[in-house]
């Protein structure tokens, strides 16, 4: 039987030239890994998920307000699975402020919409 070792996976950095990598490093590197670690990720529907429940003012994350950016602006190995797993935490938080005024405006232009099966 043989064995074959799977070289780790590098998480390409911004190099400071990304501004939620200066203000919230941690969560900065975290999001970098959505597409290729299912806790990344989890931990990013998680936020989604809890985003109106909880409070977050002294927490050291990036808002959902900035993901689709984040997305667009970053390198990924998997870039169709990074843009499925921020479109979904976007949709997500979203979907709790939908219909509450002027909520609902800012939650019509959060998400965007992806195309599952090719024409």
């Amino acid at each position: 039987m043989t064995t074959v070792a799977h070289a780790p996976v590098q998480v390409m950095t911004c190099r400071g030239e990304c501004p939620a990598a200066a203000r919230y490093p941690d969560h900065h590197e975290l999001l970098l890994a959505v597409d290729t670690d299912a806790e990344a990720m989890l931990g990013l529907l998680e936020l989604a998920v809890t985003w109106h429940e909880l409070d977050y003012t002294d927490e050291a994350v990036i808002g959902p307000a900035e993901w689709l950016d984040f997305a667009a602006t970053h390198q990924w190995v998997f870039p169709d699975r990074a843009e499925r797993a921020f479109s979904l935490a976007v949709d997500i938080v979203g979907r709790r402020i939908a219909g509450q005024g002027a909520a609902a405006d800012v939650a019509s232009s959060l998400a965007t919409v992806i195309e599952l099966v090719p024409n």
